[in-house]
């Protein structure tokens, strides 16, 4: 994870630079456990931008056309990273049991669970995959949001990546059943990063 830290040192500062990055929140972050990272999915920079003020590697699922598709370079990158590939089409046992492997060792686990870019500021609608890495591996749920003033992300735009408080994995659930307590939990993910979203600054 050398590496990660090298490069989070050298892209962090020039992300701020290009873009007016504010944090609010950070607060929020715990410094150590298992942690599985929600949030909005605005631009192809929004990993980079939520690993900044963490103190530790956040490991990302990420599609696995991103690994194929764009070169050997593109696939080292995400790998330097702490990216692993996800097969979105079908079920990928693998990377589940990868997921739930980053979160045994008490590590932290990144995902977008839009599962695509979304580049407006329409409300945050998560599907539930991430609810059920919660309920097997006890992980609190840190909602993210990133808001950015206008359509696209541009030269100088402001961006603001709010951290909001973890959701225990306990909090997420009911006891009416795995699809109603997976439904309930993006209910629950939803209304929070929506919430933060609302608030814009």
């Amino acid at each position: 994870m050398k590496l990660y830290f090298v490069l989070l040192r050298l892209l962090g500062p020039l992300a701020r630079l290009i873009f007016r990055v504010e944090y609010r929140g950070t607060e929020h972050i715990p410094r150590d456990g298992a942690l599985i990272v929600c949030a909005n999915h605005r631009s192809v920079i929004d990993p980079l931008l939520l690993a900044v003020p963490f103190r530790r590697p956040i490991r990302y699922m990420a599609k696995s056309e991103l690994f194929e598709d764009h070169g050997r370079l593109a696939a080292w990158f995400l790998h330097a990273m702490g990216a692993f590939p996800v097969q979105r089409d079908k079920g990928d046992a693998g990377s589940v049991r990868t997921a739930l492997e980053v979160l045994e060792k008490g590590e932290v686990l990144g995902i977008f669970p839009q599962g695509r870019v979304i580049f407006d500021n329409s409300p945050f609608q998560p599907k539930a995959g991430f609810a059920l890495l919660a309920e097997k591996s006890g992980a609190p749920v840190l909602p993210v949001s990133i808001y950015c003033r206008g359509e696209l992300l541009r030269l100088r735009s402001h961006v603001t990546v709010r951290f909001g408080d973890p959701i225990p994995a306990s909090a997420l659930f009911s006891a009416q059943g795995e699809r109603s307590g997976l439904r309930r939990a993006a209910a629950r993910l939803s209304q929070e990063i929506n919430g933060m979203l609302e608030e814009k600054h």
